[in-house]
């Protein structure tokens, strides 16, 4: 494990590297790089996508080996020869005593990681209509969509509150991808592709369908981007539907058994 976590320490944007001697990781030469081996700054995120700055985001993650419950970040890690998913691992720390990077390495990548998401929560409605805008222009002039443009759209929808794309959405979106979704009752497999966050982020747009006002700043932050929102000062539980009490059930059944798995391989592995 030890090999296999080891990145060389660069002075600029590298990728992962698996062996300590094996230099860094090539991918397609139109992938920029997606971990940094120095502190970041706003400046060297502004031009990033949602999907660019979702891998930077997870890949400090995924050095240390946390396993995803979103299928494309899944399969995506699952591609590079360095990762090792071991949720017990992650979860633990134990990390800490299966790599040669330093503490002052891992506290760079933990604001690293900050700085990113603070980035991504700061975005705009103006600047993610803009990156949807520039994406669905860019599936115009090709004959075939590229999946990491689907993917974008997708980041894009949860953002903004219902699919991005052009026309009727595909078959497929999550209900966080598409709230409509929650017109009707929700199976636990609709679920399947929805990490603790996206969950709970879900479960809070039922309520906001009905204009529940937030003050989490997680969950208030996610929802000054999405369009159709509008909080209701004279907002009560009473307004929900059969159907979204029964979809917030379900729910929060699952982030409870996520929770209890989390806690028990933390304990396995303290």
């Amino acid at each position: 494990m030890r090999a296999l976590l080891l990145l060389p320490l660069l002075a600029s944007f590298v990728f992962a590297a698996p062996p300590p001697d094996a230099g860094a990781v090539e991918i397609a030469a139109a992938e920029r790089a997606l971990y940094a081996t120095k502190p970041l700054t706003s400046a060297e995120l502004s031009s990033r996508s949602l999907r660019e700055l979702t891998l930077m985001r997870n890949w400090i993650y995924a050095r240390r080996g946390n396993e995803f419950r979103r299928a494309w970040l899944r399969d995506f890690f699952a591609k590079q020869k360095w990762y090792a998913p071991n949720q017990m691992m992650f979860l633990s720390g134990a990390w800490k005593g299966e790599t040669d990077d330093e503490p002052e390495v891992w506290a760079r990548d933990d604001k690293n990681a900050e700085l990113i998401a603070e980035y991504e929560s700061n975005l705009t409605t103006e600047q993610l209509i803009a990156m949807r805008d520039a994406v669905r222009a860019r599936m115009k002039n090709v004959k075939e969509s590229n999946a990491d443009d689907l993917i974008e759209l997708k980041l894009i929808s949860v953002r903004l509150g219902g699919w991005a794309g052009e026309g009727e959405p595909p078959a497929g979106l999550t209900p966080l991808e598409n709230p409509k979704r929650l017109d009707g009752l929700l199976k636990l497999k609709d679920l399947d592709d929805l990490s603790p966050r996206d969950l709970k982020l879900l479960r809070n747009t039922i309520f906001a369908r009905k204009g529940r006002p937030f003050e989490t700043p997680l969950v208030k932050g996610h929802f000054k981007t999405v369009q159709w929102y509008v909080a209701d000062a004279k907002y009560s539980d009473k307004l929900l539907t059969d159907v979204d009490k029964k979809n917030v059930k379900l729910i929060q059944s699952l982030e409870r058994e996520l929770k209890r798995e989390a806690e028990t391989n933390f304990m396995a592995g303290a």
